[in-house]
């Protein structure tokens, strides 16, 4: 039987059946919806859930590319992962 969603993650997989989402399987979908879009208490579960490396692992792999900027200094951060400043991840031209 899969493991059950708290309800501060499962409302962020909207698009999906949540009782189809195995969290090791579609981890990277779970990891991407949380960390970009989950609350305190959402991220808090992640944390509780995945191990830091493996949370590392993934800022490390798809983290640049699938994180925004503000949200991956964070996982960086939490994860102990040095990433590199990506263009545009500043601020824009127009706020001075």
């Amino acid at each position: 039987m899969p493991e059950s969603l708290p309800d501060a993650v499962a409302r962020l997989l909207w698009d999906v059946d949540v009782t189809l989402v195995d969290l090791d399987r579609d981890r990277e979908f779970v990891f991407e919806r949380v960390m970009t879009r989950g609350s305190w208490e959402a991220m808090q579960w992640l944390r509780r859930r995945y191990p830091r490396g493996v949370i590392a692992e993934f800022v490390k792999t798809f983290g640049t590319r699938r994180l925004p900027p503000r949200d991956l200094a964070y996982w960086a951060l939490i994860s102990d992962v040095v990433v590199e400043p990506q263009p545009g991840g500043a601020r824009p031209k127009w706020a001075g």
